[in-house]
């Protein structure tokens, strides 16, 4: 029989597509604002050289970076992340058009976790009109590991790049965490 454990924290990544410059520097601030010092920043990169789905919505020329935050954070607060982004992109937005598009995410060893509103039958309901998506999968020895419905941009170098760096300092930050639990445990 399986013993119900609460897993252990992990590493809460942004996803930040934007068109004109000066705002991923405003989003970054509102983002480290309510999620701590961001301890690792992907190359930025071209979204609509990968896919122009969003262009119709956002305009042409559309720019993503990932951030990482350094604290890792309890897996069920993903919900109150998506929920404080999607309000971040209704304020940003101009004549109901978002001119930023905010993907909060979860790096584990074993995966990476994407929150979205949408509901498609390999996603799980996690609460609160939010969805959950194993976008990515990790093998052992630090390969990447896409799934049919793994969105292209996650796939380009300077976005696996990042996601392989992310994954080594949460096992760093994962060591911590055990060892925590470990002390807590044996007291």
């Amino acid at each position: 029989m399986s013993e119900l454990l609460r897993p252990l924290p992990a590493n809460l990544t942004i996803a930040v597509m934007f068109t004109t410059a000066d705002e991923p520097l405003k989003i970054r601030q509102i983002l480290a604002d309510l999620y701590g010092r961001i301890d690792n920043v992907s190359e930025v990169f071209s979204f609509s050289e990968i896919s122009p789905y969003y262009d119709p919505e956002m305009g042409s020329g559309i720019k993503k970076v990932i951030y990482s935050f350094e604290k890792p954070v309890e897996r069920d607060f993903l919900i109150n992340v998506k929920i404080e982004c999607d309000r971040i992109e209704k304020e940003f937005s101009v004549n109901g058009k978002r001119t930023v598009n905010l993907d909060p995410g979860l790096i584990s060893l074993e995966n990476f976790i994407l929150s979205t509103g949408k509901n498609y039958s390999h996603r799980i309901y996690l609460g609160q009109g939010v969805y959950g998506e194993v976008t990515l999968m990790f093998g052992k020895k630090g390969e990447i590991k896409e799934l049919p419905w793994t969105y292209r941009d996650y796939l380009y170098q300077p976005a696996k790049d990042f996601l392989l760096a992310t994954r080594e300092l949460y096992r760093k930050k994962r060591e911590v965490l055990l060892k925590k639990r470990t002390s807590a445990a044996e007291e």
